[in-house]
């Protein structure tokens, strides 16, 4: 779950506007600085309009994955609103309907008992737990860091016409700033769950020294209920 605007700076707002005769219809995506307005870019399908623009930051500066064409996604650096690049549209290409690059603090402590020093990465709402006792951080023996944003972006969606399930793929991030970003289907077909948002269906966590950045995934399953085979929605 993606905690509150403390921990993304940016936000936008959808207008919706007349569809033209024949067109499917387009919204404009106003950006928004807090509380300020920084730019707008308009968006060629009525809908996820909010779920497609996804603030991250890299070394102190702020940029957002967007999608003004429904069939592509691209990066924009931040306040400026400006382009830098990314994927062009592609009527096969892979359609975003929800953009997500996770935020976390890093946590470190040292352990009672042996007084090792560790360091693990809280995430999101679990963050803002932290963060209440974070005036007694002390106490605990915790070093609670700042907000910081993955170099890794996660993108669901699907092909344009192919079944009705949202797919999740995997964007590097870690040349943003010179407007390349990286789609791989890094996990394989995987689909999400009915009714739940890419962020709610990905939790991440750190725990230095026993294991890297791990992922638990809320995904979606058909199965034969006779045999347990699991079921590939193209051969029904």
């Amino acid at each position: 779950m993606k905690a509150e605007l403390s921990a993304r700076r940016f936000r936008v707002e959808v207008i919706e506007e007349q569809p033209r005769s024949g067109f499917v219809g387009e919204v404009t995506v106003n950006i928004f600085d807090g509380d300020s307005w920084v730019g707008a870019y308009r968006r060629n399908y009525p809908s996820f309009g909010e779920e497609t623009f996804e603030p991250f930051e890299i070394d102190g500066a702020w940029y957002a994955l967007y999608s003004s064409d429904y069939t592509a996604t691209r990066v924009m650096s931040l306040p400026d609103c400006r382009d830098l690049g990314g994927e062009e549209p592609a009527s096969d290409g892979f359609c975003p309907v929800e953009l997500y690059v996770p935020r976390y603090r890093k946590v470190m402590y040292t352990q009672r008992a042996t007084g090792e020093q560790k360091e693990k990465w809280v995430f999101e709402a679990r963050a803002e737990t932290y963060k209440l006792q974070e005036d007694n951080a002390y106490d605990y023996g915790w070093s609670i860091g700042p907000w910081l944003s993955l170099s890794t972006g996660f993108v669901a969606g699907c092909i344009w016409g192919d079944d009705s399930t949202w797919k999740v793929q995997v964007f590097d991030l870690s040349e943003a700033a010179k407007g390349k970003i990286v789609r791989t289907e890094r996990f394989g077909h995987l689909e999400l769950a009915e009714g739940i948002s890419l962020a709610d269906s990905l939790d991440f966590d750190r725990h230095m020294p026993h294991w890297e950045l791990r992922a638990t995934v809320i995904r979606r399953e058909r199965r034969d209920v006779a045999t347990g085979k699991l079921i590939d929605p193209y051969d029904e």
